[in-house]
């Protein structure tokens, strides 16, 4: 697969300079790797950045999502590369493939270039982190990876259920699962829903997802039979699908946790509850793209959001990385 579309539609990560008087203080940044140096060898996890919030404002949210992938992005470049005393290897490549050029762009054109980069990523065999933007993000990501994949499983990860209709300008940040599920050319197998919210989803919505085979699971009904039970549940039923894509919206976890999001929620899941998630869903071998959508820094507070999204990004990269110690 060519990845010159690569090049061609993105630009680099901001740079990050990290003080340190150690050289056996390795951090993420330390990993990074230009797609152009990247040789195909070794292990390694791609990293792109989408910047944009046209979904959000189509939506009726509040702009601020474009920020994000740099928010998190320069989070995570700090981040020791390490837990307890085991190390990422020197032989593991965090492939910097920059931010998306959206400057200008109808969101429809940056779904197709997206779709585009990232079905490109997975063809050269990598698997791969984006940092969104809005969580209209997720759609072309999961085309992608469907295009890939003879059954794909969806896990969302969020207070919302985002199966609403689009709008008269078409896609927007509530659309892509139900985009998803009415995309003929997608073969999709199931999408599960978790940590859908009190007052935060329409029944009708949840119905239209559960009469077309579809999971919906509640952070009340979680809550009642323990997260725990709730993972095995969701790898069971995604034990058939050969393509799994996890999308993370960081309002899924309670405000007080993460303020800065695009809409925030009073209640949710707790950092520990989404690392959790984190290790059991990525473990999964046939999960390759995951995404982490609708940080808001123009709303964070002394960059908790960011610096929380950069550590799911972290645990991401690690459980890629050492699956196959952690698959149940």
């Amino acid at each position: 697969m060519d990845l010159g579309v690569v090049s061609e539609y993105c630009v680099p990560f901001p740079a990050v300079h990290i003080h340190r008087t150690e050289a056996e203080d390795r951090r993420f940044v330390d990993y990074l790797c230009p797609l152009s140096e990247w040789m195909g060898n070794g292990p390694a996890v791609a990293l792109l950045g989408v910047p944009s919030d046209e979904g959000v404002r189509r939506n009726g949210g509040r702009p601020g999502a474009a920020g994000s992938p740099a928010a998190i992005y320069a989070a995570l470049a700090r981040l020791a590369a390490s837990r307890g005393t085991a190390m990422l290897p020197a032989s593991f490549s965090l492939v910097d493939c920059g931010m998306m050029r959206t400057e200008g762009l109808s969101l429809e054109h940056i779904h197709a270039r997206q779709q585009q980069i990232v079905t490109a990523l997975l063809g050269a065999g990598l698997r791969v982190l984006v940092l969104g933007g809005g969580h209209d993000t997720a759609l072309p990501n999961a085309r992608a990876l469907a295009s890939c994949s003879k059954r794909l499983g969806v896990v969302n990860v969020d207070a919302h259920l985002d199966v609403r209709v689009p709008t008269a300008e078409g896609s927007h940040s509530g659309s892509p699962f139900r985009e998803l599920i009415e995309d003929e050319t997608v073969s999709l197998h199931r999408i599960v829903e978790l940590g859908t919210q009190s007052f935060a989803a329409s029944a009708h919505h949840v119905r239209f997802l559960l009469e077309r085979g579809h999971v919906v699971w509640t952070l009340d009904t979680i809550r009642t039979v323990s997260l725990e039970h709730v993972l095995g549940a969701i790898a069971t039923e995604l034990a058939e699908c050969d393509g799994i894509h996890l999308s993370l919206d960081m309002d899924a976890i309670a405000s007080a946790y993460a303020p800065g999001v695009s809409a925030p929620a009073s209640d949710g899941f707790s950092p520990a509850d989404c690392a959790q998630i984190i290790e059991r869903i990525v473990a999964l071998p046939a999960c390759r793209v995951v995404d982490i959508v609708e940080l808001n820094p123009l709303y964070d507070v002394d960059n908790r959001t960011a610096r929380l999204a950069a550590y799911f990004a972290a645990l991401v990269i690690w459980t890629f990385l050492h699956r196959a110690e952690q698959c149940h």
